[in-house]
């Protein structure tokens, strides 16, 4: 039976808020720290489903990571089992999928790697043949392009590695970090265009916080690090953050984050700028991030969103909630995360009052919702996303049952916790029901 959760329409927001790690640079330093030949200490990591994956899945690899007080000690090297195949189940992390592929095509062993039913019909394609190009020894266990896939791993040489991007910035990431444990290093290049382009910065600014070199150029050659850094402080998620501050858009008031990096190299930092225009005032220092609006003041939005995918769901609400038509393009790659978000987001603002047409590359809102006078359900695909954009839609319309609300334990588990801290009302939340 399906849970659903119902949030009361909020007066305002008010209140000041720590933003959880980012998932993002969590599962770099985990996979760059196991492949770094050194100990890191990885400090102030994100605990949730997709890095709890990730973080299992090395440590069947040979890796040990161990908690510490300030989070985790993690050392290598990898190594697999000549004796047996390792079966490595990523769950429902396409973070963790594409980056174990390339770890497991540069360790020596036998893997084996699975995921949930709607990883394996997410694609791997692309990486599989840059890894191929260079060496890996990769097969197809069912669908040619999908998990899951058998891997005979140590056989990755160096060279040049053209990887191409445009459906995931997740498979040129993938070969950068796998980089440092090749001899030699790699030499990685984009074939084309790279979707959510802003993470393969990510992931080069992490290597080189840990130590490791990466040259710039129209080739990025990676290689292992000489000295490894031992310690590696983990930012605040702006792919968290940003729901928190449209929040203040959405029911008026004024919320102040802080743990995050300022400027910062996350993809959806460059939603800051895009809230300025929908007409929340934003202020953004190395100290904090403070967002502050007025309810009834938003308004629409025609954005090309290519580079910042995880803001689109909580920033469509926002357009949901404003008078006249907002359009986001450019973001065909959103069809292939958890939920396919570009319908899921049709569906969603559509179940709240609002008119939403998707297309293969964009999806189109036009405002103000008008919800019904009995309780609608609000459907999240089970996507963590997605519960984050029916919240914010619940604060400032009655009358809402948010459905599996717990998915959002898959990179925020504290998401509902910390927005009802934040939730100025005259009445309390209903506890979550079947």
């Amino acid at each position: 039976m399906t849970e659903l959760l119902a949030l009361p329409p909020v007066t305002e927001i008010r209140g000041r808020l720590r933003v959880p790690p980012s998932k993002s640079a969590t599962n770099r330093a985990l996979v760059a720290a196991a492949l770094a030949g050194s100990p890191v200490e990885i400090v102030r990591p994100l605990e949730s489903d997709d890095t709890n994956a990730l973080a299992g899945c090395l440590a069947a690899m040979g890796a040990s990571i161990i908690p510490v007080p300030d989070g985790l000690a993690v050392s290598g090297p990898l190594a697999g089992d000549p004796s047996r195949e390792i079966v490595l189940d990523a769950r429902d992390s396409g973070t963790a999928a594409r980056f174990l592929t390339a770890a497991a095509a540069v360790t020596p062993g036998r893997f084996r790697l699975t995921g949930s039913p709607r990883l394996r019909e997410r694609p791997m394609g692309e990486l599989v043949e840059a890894l191929a190009s260079a060496g890996a020894r990769i097969a197809y266990l069912e669908e040619s392009g999908r998990l899951p896939i058998r891997v005979e791993g140590g056989h990755v040489r160096t060279g040049t590695v053209a990887v191409d991007a445009a459906r995931s910035s997740q498979f040129l990431s993938a070969v950068l970090l796998a980089a440092v444990a090749v001899e030699g290093g790699l030499s990685v290049r984009a074939s084309g265009p790279i979707a959510s382009a802003p993470y393969v910065r990510m992931t080069i600014e992490t290597l080189r916080e840990l130590g490791h070199r990466v040259e710039d150029g129209e080739l990025l050659r990676v290689t292992r690090g000489e000295r490894i850094t031992p310690r590696y402080e983990t930012p605040g998620d702006y792919s968290s953050a940003i729901p928190l501050l449209c929040a203040a858009g959405a029911a008026g008031g004024r919320i102040a984050l802080t743990g995050l990096r300022w400027p910062s190299a996350d993809a959806d930092a460059g939603a800051l700028a895009v809230l300025r225009e929908m007409g929340v005032s934003v202020e953004a220092t190395a100290a904090e991030v403070t967002a502050s609006g007025e309810r009834g003041g938003l308004r629409p939005i025609r954005v090309r969103a290519t580079d910042l995918p995880d803001a689109v769901p909580p920033l469509a609400a926002l357009a949901a909630l404003a008078a006249g038509e907002s359009a986001f393009t450019g973001i065909s790659h959103l069809r292939l995360k958890e939920s396919d978000r570009i319908d899921a987001l049709a569906s969603l603002l559509t179940a709240a009052g609002a008119r939403a047409v998707a297309s293969p590359d964009a999806l189109t809102v036009v405002g103000p919702a008008r919800p019904g006078s009995s309780a609608g359900r609000i459907p999240t695909s089970g996507d963590h996303r997605m519960a984050m954009a029916a919240a914010l839609l619940a604060l400032a319309l009655p009358n809402l049952l948010i459905e599996n609300p717990r998915c959002v334990v898959k990179s925020y588990p504290r998401f509902f916790l910390d927005l009802e801290s934040i939730s100025m009302r005259t009445q309390p939340p209903s506890a979550p029901r079947r």
